[in-house]
């Protein structure tokens, strides 16, 4: 069974990886919710409940994931709801939300891939929040994306 989960887990990261940006840049394009969100969405549903299968195999080292998993769900979740009714500055949930789940696969694979290095889970975290914050500040003050 965690064989089969890895393998759908790298998988469907994989789309998630791609996906995010591609999500991004779609849904604030089109203003709506939209297939890249839908794709993104998917994917990280399929990573967070595949790490919810893994975590419990090898508790002592991965608990922490069941945190980021939910995590990431949340922050896509946010950014499907905020693609799903734009008006005012709805464009900051769509970057908030879909950022924020592409900046939780990003932490997780390099949480995994270079264990017991405490800024893997730093360098992710605050280079995304920044970029996404300045890409709210830019949207802004080009108030091309309000309405």
């Amino acid at each position: 069974m965690r064989d089969i989960a890895l393998i759908l887990h790298v998988g469907a990261g994989v789309v998630g990886l791609v996906f995010g940006p591609l999500a991004i840049v779609v849904t604030l394009r089109s203003r709506r919710l939209n297939w890249a969100g839908e794709i993104f969405h998917w994917a990280v549903v399929a990573v967070c409940l595949t790490a919810m299968v893994m975590v419990p195999y090898d508790w002592d080292r991965l608990w922490m994931f069941w945190p980021i998993a939910i995590a990431a769900y949340l922050f896509v979740y946010l950014g499907q709801r905020a693609a799903e009714s734009p008006g005012g500055i709805w464009y900051r949930g769509v970057l908030r939300g879909y950022g924020g789940g592409w900046i939780a696969l990003w932490t997780a694979i390099l949480v995994v891939n270079v264990p017991g290095h405490p800024w893997m889970w730093a360098i992710p975290i605050v280079v995304g929040t920044a970029v996404i914050e300045v890409l709210c500040l830019r949207l802004s003050a080009v108030g091309g994306r309000t309405s």
